[in-house]
């Protein structure tokens, strides 16, 4: 199994990865779920691997956090998924009031995990992973176990420099991904 993909859910199936995504807006200032969908089709192309299944679920986030990752499982489920890889913070949100996490970074993680037998499914957390200048792609605590220099770019940050027309480093996101957005920001300003 592979690790959580730049925000989608996967999910083993029958030997295969089933990798799923939302198809509609998260939040307010995220990509459009059409837009998103053209990059999932994208990312198909790019890994062209026939052991992944491409699904997507019109499905709005709500941002409710560990309870959301619950509906995530049990949606899953009934699609016939028997493990639900479930990534840091699923679903969060921040406080409008003082804008910190309102849930804990491994709360969906915890509570999936606890709910597990209960719904029949398998859950695999995804590790914490993190791009670094030394080596790339390690976890968090190899890299500040070894002092690796860490790049961190946050969705909000990305969003940001898609729409100011910055580059956006290779070790964050494929080329084709990233022409997929920016044809899409270029087509609104027109």
């Amino acid at each position: 199994m592979s690790s959580d993909n730049h925000g989608g859910e996967q999910h083993t199936y029958r030997g295969e990865t089933d990798l799923g995504g939302n198809g509609k807006r998260t939040q307010d200032d995220d990509i459009a779920g059409d837009v998103r969908y053209r990059t999932y089709e994208v990312l198909k192309k790019e890994t062209n691997n026939p052991s992944i299944q491409w699904a997507y679920l019109p499905y709005s986030m709500h941002m409710a956090g560990p309870r959301e990752a619950i509906q995530h499982m049990i949606i899953r489920k009934n699609y016939g998924c028997t493990h639900f890889i479930i990534g840091r913070d699923m679903a969060g949100s921040k406080s409008c009031l003082d804008g910190e996490d309102f849930y804990g970074a491994y709360d969906a993680q915890d509570l999936a995990k606890a709910s597990a037998a209960e719904l029949g499914m398998q859950t695999v957390p995804s590790l914490n992973v993190v791009y670094t200048e030394e080596e790339g792609y390690v976890t968090a605590d190899v890299a500040e176990g070894k002092g690796l220099k860490v790049k961190k770019l946050s969705g909000t940050k990305f969003r940001q420099m898609l729409r100011g027309g910055e580059d956006i480093p290779e070790w964050f996101a494929f080329k084709s991904v990233v022409a997929v957005l920016r044809d899409d920001i270029q087509s609104k300003a027109k």
